[in-house]
């Protein structure tokens, strides 16, 4: 209590003080809002008091500049380091630090009074997040701050100044309160208000307040917590919770189904679901068409299960769940979005591409306004798979720029996501013609892949582009070898057995050896056989089953090969061309194909023409890996000078076959006209792309030592001594172009 006349008061912090004295005339008093002082607002009706707030405290550049004696430019730094606050002054003046001690004071004088709600709301606010005005009532300098709800506070300068120690003082008294109980549900509330969902449901955890944490995990959205928070986030949670409840309650079940996607292990997937809803979970109709017995949740969510199943479209089940779509809300954009996207899923399998482009811009538009951005990004990953499945690398391209900006967008990691982005570019790349990416993929980044989140769609689009890279630039064995690793992972094979089978018999094709091929062909189980095939006519061009198309395309292919002057073939070859789920790439080899039985059935003017086209659409696309897998087909069309020379007229048909040639054996012969082998050629490319020799030995199907022995062949025709010669000697000799 002051005694003299002239005072300055530092009110002690309590509740109520002794009366305000009546016989001084000057009184500089500082006290927090929620203490009392008697007399105080009788003075005030009386006009007798002058009220300065906290930035009255603060001084100015010109009050620095004239107190301290320096220049503009020293005044403004100072400012910037203190934020005007006094007490600061000296300290910066004398070049020291007092942040462990500005945050002892911070945290006693200014933020113990604070209720925990206010202190994880200054708290995120400073980690310049989204913060409600509200709960930012109260603290200094933060008062008038108006900015929009939805975007982070620019932080006044006093509080940026010293952001650090504030931000260290918060975190010390929410651990100090942290450790009573009551503060600490208080504080996982405040954590979930201000949408730090995540750290709020661990907190409850952590407390045993398991339905709170629980609640919490709902109002994250479930399994969509993966999406807005990331897989790191999720597996901390789902540790949380005890198992007994892991294992019953609808949402942790949901929530761990994805995190075994995510994982890469749909068998276990299958295994969480039937555990908590019986074997009946395995069955998609009877679970989405059962509304009294199964909750919306689950029926939504098995649904979005078939995104990763390797299932046909089944128009009763599609007829269902569109019954079940008119059950979520209309603002439900989350769970509309997931629904288009497992639609589009299925439409991409089916080949109707033009009904999965309209389901993805209905899936793109929902998560644009649920605002998440790794969902946006799925969908343009499925619309560049899509213009790649129709060829056209141009289009895909533009998608994939797409995709890549939303993952920019991402907040956390997403290793695997990034890796699905690169796979997706270097196949695109390796459709323009340009190997190396999808090279350097297959060699790094293949057996991470393999063991990742992956759907059906992808699987397609590996085993299409990786077998092909890999017969075609390095061996036949590689490229067989690489198949069977997918074959051997068991969830992977029941699922796309059929699939592998039908890339393998191409393979053997490719590689000349069609008796093998056919030989192979004929024992798979399915109705597809030669005779099938051969009795043909209008069936051809009904077939819908994406492995039936793809079997019966490599009989005609065969047929094409080993029998071009069959009578009927090129009509066969038409009606399979009518089949509207044909893919761009299989039209554009079958195309080939007739261009090449019209050929040899000594139909030389149609060929030309059928060729021209092929040509044409494949040059507009930029579809050049999907001509050189019928290079066998192409050089026997353009051997002969008279066709060559009506091609290369055309600066772009000759420019689309300069680029065929290069993408595969024009390399190859680079290096032989350098004294390399092609086996050195191929591993030459291996070693500018990084690979070890276990990896060149993997992906070739070599022994390490026969490795090194090429290798040894490789360094004494360069004139070279390691590696980093051979490239750069390599790159100097353009082998590597």
């Amino acid at each position: 209590m002051p005694t003299v006349r002239d005072a300055i008061w530092d009110v002690p912090h309590t509740k109520v003080t002794a009366p305000l004295p009546e016989d001084i005339s000057r009184l500089i008093l500082a006290k927090r809002p929620a203490t009392a002082i008697p007399g105080l607002a009788r003075a005030e009706v009386y006009g007798k008091v002058a009220r300065l707030t906290g930035t009255d405290l603060l001084f100015d550049a010109g009050e620095v500049k004239a107190g301290y004696d320096l220049t503009d430019t020293e005044a403004e730094g100072i400012l910037a380091k203190t934020g005007g606050w006094p007490c600061l002054m000296s300290a910066t003046q004398g070049g020291g630090s007092v942040d462990a001690a500005l945050a002892a004071f911070l945290r006693d004088d200014l933020l113990r009074s604070l209720p925990s709600a206010r202190l994880v709301a200054l708290d995120a606010a400073l980690k310049g997040k989204p913060v409600d005005r509200a709960a930012l009532q109260g603290i200094p300098f933060l008062e008038r701050v108006d900015s929009p709800s939805h975007l982070p506070i620019a932080l006044p300068q006093p509080l940026a100044a010293c952001a650090a120690p504030l931000s260290r003082a918060i975190s010390d008294l929410l651990a100090e309160r942290g450790q009573d109980p009551t503060q600490a549900r208080a504080i996982a509330t405040a954590l979930a208000a201000i949408g730090e969902l995540p750290e709020a449901i661990t907190l409850f955890q952590s407390l045993g307040a398991w339905q709170a944490a629980s609640d919490t995990l709902r109002q994250a959205r479930g399994p969509f917590a993966v999406h807005l928070f990331g897989p790191v986030a999720l597996d901390r949670i789902l540790a949380g919770f005890p198992p007994d409840m892991a294992r019953q309650d609808e949402l942790i079940v949901h929530c761990r189904a994805i995190q075994a996607i995510k994982r890469g292990d749909v068998s276990l997937t299958h295994r969480i679901l039937r555990d908590r809803y019986g074997e009946e979970a395995d069955e998609p109709r009877k679970v989405v068409g059962n509304a009294q017995r199964y909750s919306l949740e689950f029926r939504l969510f098995r649904v979005l299960l078939q995104t990763w199943e390797d299932t046909d479209l089944d128009a009763h089940l599609l007829d269902d769940a569109y019954q079940m779509l008119g059950e979520l809300p209309a603002d439900d954009d989350l769970r509309r979005g997931s629904f288009y996207n497992a639609v589009l899923e299925f439409y991409i399998r089916a080949r109707r591409f033009a009904e999965a482009d309209h389901t993805a811009v209905l899936a793109g538009a929902h998560y644009s306004r649920a605002k998440v951005p790794i969902l946006s990004f799925y969908i343009d990953l499925h619309r560049a798979i899509i213009q790649l499945l129709l060829g056209d690398a141009g289009s895909a391209r533009k998608r994939a720029a797409s995709a890549a900006a939303h993952m920019s967008r991402v907040p956390f990691d997403s290793p695997g996501d990034t890796r699905l982005l690169g796979l997706l570019n270097a196949c695109i790349a390796y459709e323009g013609g340009e190997a190396e990416p999808l090279s350097r993929f297959l060699s790094l980044d293949l057996d991470d892949l393999a063991s990742g989140e992956i759907w059906p769609t992808l699987i397609e689009m590996v085993l299409i582009y990786g077998s092909q890279a890999l017969a075609e630039h390095y061996s036949t064995v590689a490229a067989r070898s690489f198949l069977d690793r997918w074959r051997v992972r068991q969830e992977r094979s029941d699922q796309f057995g059929m699939l592998i089978d039908i890339r393998d018999i191409v393979v053997l094709q490719n590689g000349n050896r069609w008796q093998e091929a056919m030989v192979k062909a004929a024992g798979l189980d399915t109705r597809i056989s030669l005779a099938w095939v051969e009795e043909g006519g209008a069936r051809l061009a009904t077939l819908r089953d994406r492995d039936e198309v793809a079997l019966a395309l490599v009989w005609l292919r065969h047929l094409a090969q080993v029998t071009p002057t069959r009578s009927g073939l090129d009509r066969w070859i038409v009606g399979m061309l009518d089949n509207p789920h044909l893919t761009g790439r299989q039209r554009i080899g079958a195309e080939v194909w007739l261009a090449h039985v019209l050929h040899r059935q000594r139909r030389r003017p149609e060929a030309q023409a059928q060729l021209r086209k092929t040509l044409s659409t494949a040059a507009s696309l930029g579809s050049i890996a999907t001509l050189s897998e019928e290079r066998v087909f192409l050089a026997e069309l353009t051997s002969t000078r008279r066709v060559k020379d009506g091609l290369e007229r055309n600066d772009i048909l000759r420019r689309v076959l300069r680029q065929v040639q290069e993408a595969g054996p024009g390399r190859a012969r680079r290096g032989k006209a350098h004294g390399l082998t092609r086996q050195e050629t191929r591993i030459l490319h291996a070693l500018a792309e990084g690979a070890t020799n276990k990896m060149i030995a993997n992906i070739m199907g070599l022994s390490e030592a026969t490795v090194k022995f090429h290798l040894s062949n490789l360094y004494r025709k360069l004139g070279c001594a390691n590696r980093s010669e051979a490239i750069r000697s390599a790159e100097a000799l353009r082998i590597l172009s």
